[in-house]
This record gives C-alpha cells, sequence and structure tokens, in this order.
C-alpha cells in the first residue's frame, strides 16, 4: 500500500531525521519531476504525483492492479530491457518509440542484486524540454546580456529569434555571442552545449 506521500511502508523506514522530518519522502512527492520506484516485476512500490499524472495521460505505459503496464508487446519489451539493465549507475532508454508517444525513462537500481527496486524518472518526449542554467555570469564571467543570449541558444533560438525575443538589434545578439564564445572557450554552438551541459538541468 502506497502511503500519502507515494511511499510503500518498506521504502520510508530509516529516512526520518534528527527533527522528525521525513525530508526524503517530502523531497519525493513535491519534486516536478515525474519519479517513482518499481519491483522489476514492475509492482509500483512509491510515485509521486507528476509519475501518476504522467502515467495517466502518455498513452505509453498504465497503472493496473498496481504495477506498470505498457500499452503493447514492443513498449513491454523495451521497458523490461531497461530494467534488466538497472544497476548502481543511471540507465537511460526510450519506452514507446514506434507510437505516437514516447517517454524518456531514466532507471537506477536502489541496491545490489537482480531483485532490488529500481528508481524510474519519466519524461515525455511530445513535451518540450524545460532548460534551467546554473550562473553562468560566476562560471566564466559573462555579462547578464552574454548569459541570456546563451540559455537561449541553448534552448535552440537562433540569433534573430532571440533579438525579437528580448527586444535587442541582431547585431547586439551577435556580439553578445561572439564575446560569450571567447570567453567561455568555444566556437560553435556544439561546442558551447558540450561545454555547459555540466551546468544545465533539463527536465
Amino acid at each position: 500500500m502506497i502511503n500519502d506521500l507515494g511511499l510503500s511502508p518498506s521504502l520510508s523506514r530509516g529516512s526520518e531525521l534528527r527533527d522528525g522530518g521525513d525530508w526524503s519522502a517530502l523531497w519525493f512527492s513535491q519534486d516536478a519531476a515525474a519519479r517513482l520506484v518499481v519491483s522489476r516485476d514492475l509492482t509500483v512500490l512509491a510515485a509521486n504525483s507528476n509519475a501518476i499524472a504522467l502515467i495517466e495521460t502518455s498513452g505509453v505505459v498504465d497503472l493496473r492492479d498496481g504495477s506498470l503496464a505498457t500499452r503493447d508487446r514492443r513498449s513491454g519489451a523495451e521497458l523490461g530491457a531497461i530494467l534488466a539493465e538497472a544497476d548502481g549507475r543511471p540507465r537511460v532508454g526510450v519506452v514507446g518509440a514506434s507510437g505516437p508517444a514516447a517517454l524518456l525513462v531514466d532507471a537506477m537500481a536502489l541496491g545490489v542484486g537482480p531483485d532490488s527496486p529500481v528508481a524510474l524518472l519519466l519524461r515525455d518526449l511530445r513535451a518540450s524540454a524545460q532548460i534551467e542554467c546554473a550562473d553562468l555570469e560566476l562560471m566564466f564571467g559573462v555579462t547578464p546580456g552574454e548569459h541570456q543570449v546563451l540559455v537561449q541558444l541553448v534552448k535552440g533560438y537562433s540569433s534573430r529569434e532571440i533579438a525579437e525575443e528580448f527586444g535587442k538589434s541582431i547585431l547586439t545578439v551577435r556580439t553578445h555571442v561572439k564575446r560569450a564564445y571567447g570567453k567561455i572557450g568555444v566556437k560553435t554552438r556544439g561546442q558551447l552545449f558540450a561545454k555547459l551541459l555540466p551546468y544545465l538541468l533539463i527536465r
């Protein structure tokens, strides 16, 4: 049985802190990401509200009798393969790629052995990714304007689109790009993305 924070009693034991707060359960339940914990047979041990909402709307997986079920055999095989490969390092795979909807699944075993539960992070590939960026001004010495432009470049916008969005001239945007590239030590957008990837949170 899943409690009101989305955790089964077996998973919530031992997570209380000295002040009596169950902070790990609170974080899990309130995280903006769709997170769940399943056994290797796909029994759901814990799920936050965002995971339940995504499962209900994805069209890729369903929640049936307390277990994850896929819409078709191929998706089931894809999810099974991701779970089978799950160990102490995150494994990423796609479930439902052959259909109209697909989920990106990040899986990591929560213990050692073939029977250990698996933590899943789900993302609907139809939804646009939300990208948050660390303070590049502090990390690379870029100006606030350069930072603003860099974040938009990483999101896939062109210099012209950035200029229109922020009411700047195209020349100003290109100047920001040129100076920021120099400060970061890159020459192309691909190099920029590779260099900034450790400073990005992509949801």
